[in-house]
């Protein structure tokens, strides 16, 4: 059986609230914006509640499969063959999302900071530090994570405080919802999807028991979502909605902001290593997440011998978008709409079909019970 070692409650925290920041740094709080007009906070503030009620579904799973993993779990609930399916498509969906991660943020850093370099030296750069991170387990990316968060914490604080002088709080008016529903309807299409979801359940065993599990899971969801809104409400009332869904990298227009003085000025490029740590370590998680998938499914005892195969496949498949707004076009679909199937309405069939089977297992265990004279 395939082990990930054991990481504390602190090292797990660090490491996917980490990993669940990288939507903060691409294009999320522009198409948030983009979607929700100055109503915005209200869009992902419904998005927080819909993921943390996505996230208890897995964890209620979860619980009645207390020594399996979610894999492990599919192939239980629906057989070989249709949990294996199931398993295939979780596997497809983080290769793509890998895939994807290493062609956003390569594109993110042509933009910001090197726009000579070829994409594929790039690509191929973060490929190679996330396969070295993989390669060395779950354990060592944790404890890495944990040493890193004081300064992504910090750094995000100075950053709210430094640009609250250019805020324009009338940018939040007028407060009014003309279709509640829809505003509803787009934050669970469009947003919901959340791959930190599925991550957590594949490596449940690695949080020590399922109270630490669901504890982190929400902890985690909840601080990371009130970190996005934040930075997503300044970025609306310093650039205004129209001046927020035009651009790319909402956050680097942000830090580009700030200047101390007459010495202390372009201090993005500080900010870049706080943007190039936090992508490192979801590239790194995910990456590892994908091979730990694939060799659970094969039941491989150890995921490294496959681990440079992965990562070609995600370095392939990273190149095939011709350009920066195909993949984004590619981003919205395949993690919109399609990825709830294996992000929120896979984990719920699996959780009705546990439940179906505890419950017809109850019944006939009452049945064969014998009854007294």
């Amino acid at each position: 059986m395939l082990r990930e070692g054991k990481i504390g409650f602190a090292e797990g925290f660090s490491l996917f609230y980490i990993s669940s920041l990288t939507s903060l740094f691409l294009t999320l709080p522009s198409a948030v914006i983009e979607d929700g007009k100055n109503m915005a906070w209200l869009l992902f503030l419904l998005t927080i509640i819909l993921v943390l009620l996505a996230f208890w579904v897995i964890s209620e799973l979860m619980k009645r499969q207390p020594e399996l993993t979610l894999v492990e779990v599919s192939e239980a609930l629906l057989g070989t063959y249709a949990g294996t399916l199931v398993n295939a498509i979780f596997f497809l969906h983080f290769v793509l999302r890998e895939a994807l991660l290493f062609r956003e943020y390569a594109e993110a850093f042509l933009v910001a900071a090197l726009p000579r370099t070829p994409i594929s030296i790039v690509i191929s750069v973060l490929a190679l530090a996330a396969f070295t991170s993989a390669y060395y387990g779950l354990e060592a990316i944790a404890r890495a994570a944990r040493a890193a968060l004081p300064f992504v914490a910090v750094g995000l604080v100075i950053l709210f405080i430094a640009i609250l002088p250019y805020a324009d709080l009338t940018y939040l008016y007028p407060f009014r919802l003309d279709k509640p529903l829809n505003l509803l309807q787009k934050s669970f299409f469009n947003y919901t999807a959340t791959s930190e979801l599925i991550a957590s359940a594949v490596i449940i065993h690695c949080f020590g028991n399922w109270h630490s599990y669901r504890r982190l899971g929400f902890l985690t969801l909840a601080a990371s979502g009130l970190t996005i809104l934040t930075t997503t409400v300044l970025i609306l009332l310093v650039f205004g909605v129209q001046g927020a869904t035009e651009l790319i990298q909402p956050f680097f227009n942000l830090s580009q902001l700030i200047t101390i003085g007459r010495f202390f000025q372009r201090l993005e490029s500080v900010f870049l290593l706080t943007w190039a740590m936090v992508g490192f370590f979801k590239i790194a998680l995910f990456l590892y997440i994908t091979t730990v998938i694939f060799a659970r499914m094969c039941r491989i005892e150890d995921y490294r011998p496959l681990l440079w195969i992965i990562t070609l496949l995600c370095l392939a498949v990273s190149i095939i978008p011709p350009d920066l707004p195909t993949a984004l076009q590619v981003d919205s679909i395949v993690f919109g709409q399609l990825g709830l199937l294996p992000t929120v309405l896979l984990p719920l069939l699996l959780l009705i079909c546990c439940l179906v089977k505890q419950s017809m297992a109850g019944s006939k265990k009452a049945k064969n019970r014998p009854t007294a004279e």
